[in-house]
């Protein structure tokens, strides 16, 4: 039904994946599997919803305070994740991290801590950073099988009074973890406990494969003091049309998020083209997710299947129960992060995305993004085997001149 396998050139098109490579990694040659968009087309019905609208030929001012806004976003929570929202809990807003700052921004004060579940997205580490906040780490423990919370150290952290907001991605970017109903309770439980705010960035909840996503925006009745933010940017490959929309019944920080976007920022103009990609999306595409999750579900096999296959003496990967983000450790190989980066680079030409910034010390991982066409995708392992092919080799040479 869907052709998720057709190669599409993406140069010359001012794409991230590739105008910032140089940037980046030092040269414009190499195959791009790093950023979060996908090389997949948006829905034909997506497109066609954008090209009505643009006939119409006027792109004025844009009011998103009716149902055309609020009916779409209702209809999928309510359909996709079995969630009611209210009108009142909902609202627009300029993108995902203009809505994590603000948050960080309004809860916490310069010195305080932002409790992180790492590895982490690599731009809440920035923002965090940047805003002049201490990251406060509670690291994920990988037990051979899955990521989980470690809630003693968790709960330590949150009694600490200078620890004020937890930054939780649900589903986790990089390692495609999907919190369970058992841990989203107990995280809730804790935080009501010592009184920390938990602010939810759920950009990758449509690409939950096992498991199910569970929506903090469920237990907002239960605490108040949590915001959901989100967008359609991942599910419908649309990041190049900024947008996003917050839930909560924290009144103070929904009215304090809109008047930093009204009268601080003066950001109040709407993306007209997002709201109609809004309405087509939630209430005509979900039949598009579906599918573009079996064939994430298939790439994912794929890259399971080669390094089972050809690098199994090197890498250990297991198919993510979310995201289209491949997280492969490296660490068995007992190359450095240096090296294993210069080997992807400038052996196998190719853009990973680089453990370290994920973590805040180096890394034995790599981020690998399978929401392409299968073809690209075995270009893309066979690069990686001819890294670390390079690798072996240059290590058996040196031990054998030793």
């Amino acid at each position: 039904m869907y052709n998720f396998n057709e190669n599409i050139n993406r140069l010359n098109t001012n794409a991230v994946q590739t105008e910032l490579i140089p940037l980046i990694y030092g040269r414009k040659d190499l195959m791009p599997f790093w950023i979060a968009d996908m090389d997949i087309k948006t829905p034909d019905k997506i497109t066609d919803a954008i090209a009505l609208r643009l006939k119409h030929g006027i792109f004025g001012y844009t009011n998103w305070k009716n149902d055309n806004f609020y009916t779409p976003v209702k209809h999928w929570f309510s359909t996709r994740f079995n969630t009611n929202i209210l009108k009142q809990d909902l609202s627009y807003a300029p993108s995902v991290l203009f809505t994590v700052t603000e948050a960080i921004r309004l809860l916490t004060n310069e010195g305080d801590g932002v409790i992180l579940n790492t590895p982490a997205y690599n731009n809440f580490i920035n923002l965090i950073q940047g805003n002049k906040r201490m990251i406060v780490e509670s690291e994920l423990f990988f037990d051979g099988y899955e990521y989980t919370v470690d809630f003693v150290q968790f709960e330590y952290l949150c009694q600490m009074p200078q620890n004020k907001l937890f930054l939780l991605c649900n589903p986790h970017n990089p390692t495609g973890k999907v919190y369970s109903e058992q841990e989203i309770e107990k995280i809730i439980e804790i935080c009501k406990k010592y009184d920390v705010y938990i602010v939810a960035d759920e950009i990758h909840m449509d690409f939950v494969r096992r498991g199910k996503h569970i929506t903090l925006a469920r237990y907002m009745h239960e605490y108040d003091q949590m915001i959901v933010t989100t967008c359609l940017g991942k599910t419908f490959n649309v990041s190049g049309i900024p947008h996003a929309y917050f839930i909560t019944k924290d009144k103070f920080m929904m009215d304090a998020i809109n008047t930093k976007i009204l009268s601080v920022y003066g950001l109040g103009a709407v993306n007209l083209v997002a709201l109609t990609v809004m309405k087509c999306a939630y209430m005509e595409c979900a039949d598009w997710v579906d599918a573009i999750n079996e064939h994430i579900e298939h790439n994912m096999t794929l890259v399971e299947d080669y390094i089972a296959d050809h690098l199994s003496d090197c890498l250990f990967f297991q198919k993510p129960d979310a995201t289209f983000l491949a997280w492969i450790d490296f660490a068995k190989s007992g190359f450095s992060e240096i090296d294993v980066q210069d080997a992807l680079q400038n052996v196998g030409k190719i853009a990973t995305g680089i453990g370290n910034t994920y973590e805040l010390s180096a890394s034995t991982h790599f981020r690998f993004n399978v929401g392409c066409s299968e073809e690209k995708l075995l270009e893309g392992l066979e690069r990686i085997k001819r890294s670390f092919d390079y690798l072996k080799a240059e290590r058996l040479k040196e031990e054998t001149e030793a």
